[in-house]
């Protein structure tokens, strides 16, 4: 699922918003078990963002 900023940014002349999209990890439930509370954002452009590293 992408997140709000991935989503808008997918439209026409909005494409910077990608880089204020905060969802790029899991965030997990705490004491949670290994729920997750806030999946990471799905969009491709943050596949580049980890590869950079």
């Amino acid at each position: 699922m992408r997140s709000a900023e991935c989503a808008v940014a997918a439209l026409d002349g909005y494409q910077e918003l990608h880089h204020d999209c905060r969802q790029t990890k899991d965030i997990p439930l705490p004491h949670g078990g290994g729920l997750v509370l806030v999946r990471r954002c799905t969009c491709p452009c943050h596949t580049q963002i980890a590869g950079a590293s």
